[in-house]
């Protein structure tokens, strides 16, 4: 996952794109069977997901965070999402992911957690997880990039209309001359992803400059 957009508040939501190798498969959201039930796509490489949310409207999406080294052998990070989403809030996925990564090391990520008015960002490094609660309004995290580090333009309460054409911008519009949406060779934007909890569920399997975004069948179901 390259860039999410977020907006904590009443009225919440999450916006995002996915770069990855473009031979990793992955399948289109649906509904998976939890102790919470949760919509997401599915990575079918490793079995977890990188976006999603869930029946009580608890958002949870991940980036890598490509400035730090990783290693090879560690628990896939995908399926940390997958474990948040199936707790039933946010206080409970941030305590179900504290112990996941005390019991297993993964490479360096960040993971956010969305429910209603309230935000968090928890972030795996080189030093100690670290844990920080976002204020009401929107936020941008890259795997690129520190949090908040990336501003666009945006209205306070933005919506599809604002963020769908963010997400399918191919200039260099990041800090340091990245783009939204990449191609670079062998790895790009696989996937863009918007969610409204309790309204909608948008899902690109594509490049969003050239893909279509589909409602995610049975969402909210």
């Amino acid at each position: 996952m390259c860039v999410l957009i977020a907006r904590v508040g009443p009225r919440p939501l999450l916006a995002a794109n996915r770069d990855e190798a473009y031979a990793r498969p992955f399948a289109a959201p649906r509904r998976w069977v939890a102790a919470t039930p949760f919509w997401a796509p599915v990575d079918e490489e490793e079995g977890g997901t990188w976006i999603g949310v869930n029946g009580n409207g608890l958002l949870v999406a991940i980036t890598n965070r490509s400035t730090l080294p990783e290693a090879r052998g560690r628990a896939s990070r995908g399926h940390l999402v997958a474990g948040a989403l199936a707790r039933p809030d946010l206080d409970a996925a941030a305590e179900w992911l504290e112990r996941e990564l005390a019991r297993a090391a993964r490479n360096p990520c960040q993971l956010l957690l969305v429910q209603e008015d309230r935000g968090r960002v928890v972030r795996v490094g080189e030093a100690p997880v670290e844990v920080r609660d976002l204020e009401p309004g929107v936020h941008v995290l890259s795997n690129l990039h520190e949090p908040d580090e990336v501003r666009f333009d945006l209205p306070a309460e933005p919506g599809w209309e604002a963020l769908r054409p963010i997400l399918a911008d191919p200039s260099p519009r990041l800090p340091r001359g990245y783009a939204v949406c990449k191609r670079a060779g062998w790895r790009g934007t696989v996937a863009s992803a918007f969610i409204e909890p309790g309204a909608r569920f948008l899902f690109a399997g594509g490049p969003p400059d050239e893909t279509d975004y589909e409602t995610v069948p049975g969402y909210p179901g």
